[in-house]
């Protein structure tokens, strides 16, 4: 038996007393749990074995006598020496029974948080619909710090200020949701569309043209940079990148009447 182990594991049954005072179940109950499959698979000197026995009944006279521990397992723990076997079932049993509290826990506090989410996004939304723009800045920024890594937030709040005409707060929220998830068709087309609808043409159409690098044969992209050119009148280009789109697919319908709209100007 390693010596040091030997130590390590008194150490944990000596702290259970201080876990359980600090709330943290799981941790205490997992000691003493540690410590049964320890002395289970352990040979021991006959002073040290009478040693290790004595902690645990410690341990489990703390564990039997928490309250916050009897609500959650009411369960008689008993132990004395010669049913560590028996013990051990009976931590097992309690390990899964506060795991599932944990979850049930966790589960809640993921319900808490999207319900906290989904007030504030209304609150926000009433103030925008109300066309206080100030406030609903205010309050759609408080919420994306506050969730600062939900991207499909910031993804929405943007599609929230593209909806509402507020372009340049659009792309803010809509660049940062393309940064980190670049591969989602929702977010590249909403931002596409807030570049194009701010008029912003020449930084539209090197995000569509990016796009095109890693996708030359995607008809889509291209449709959607000739939506770009159209609105900044080159109907050149208009008519090149509809033509392109129709290489890839003859049947691209909207490309044929974005061909057929060029051409009046070409």
């Amino acid at each position: 038996m390693s010596n040091t182990a030997f130590i390590k594991i008194k150490q944990q049954l000596a702290g259970v007393n201080t876990l359980l005072k600090q709330g943290k179940l799981y941790a205490a109950v997992n000691s003493l749990h540690e410590a049964l499959a320890f002395f289970l698979r352990t040979t021991f000197l006959k002073h040290e074995k009478k040693e290790f026995e004595q902690q645990i009944e410690r341990a489990v006279y703390q564990l039997g006598h928490d309250q916050e521990l009897k609500k959650i397992f009411p369960l008689l723990i008993s132990y004395t020496p010669g049913t560590e076997m028996e013990l051990h079932e009976t931590i097992n049993e309690l390990l899964a029974t506060l795991q599932d509290e944990k979850n049930k826990e966790a589960l809640a506090k993921l319900e808490e948080w999207k319900n906290k989410k989904q007030k504030a996004l209304d609150k926000a939304q009433a103030a925008l619909d109300g066309k206080e723009y100030e406030k609903a800045r205010y309050l759609f920024a408080k919420l994306c710090q506050e969730f600062n890594d939900d991207m499909e937030l910031k993804a929405e709040v943007g599609e929230r200020f593209l909806n509402a005409e507020l372009y340049d707060e659009a792309i803010h929220y809509l660049k940062a949701a393309y940064e980190n998830n670049p591969e989602s068709p929702r977010v590249f087309n909403k931002l596409g569309m807030a570049l194009r609808r701010s008029k912003k043409f020449e930084e539209a159409e090197r995000f569509y043209r990016h796009a095109l690098a890693t996708s030359p044969n995607d008809e889509y992209i291209l449709f959607n940079l000739g939506r770009v050119y159209i609105d900044w009148r080159q109907w050149k280009n208009v008519e090149k990148t509809a033509l392109k789109a129709l290489e890839i697919n003859p049947d691209f319908v909207e490309a044929q009447k974005m061909l057929k709209f060029a051409r009046k100007y070409v």
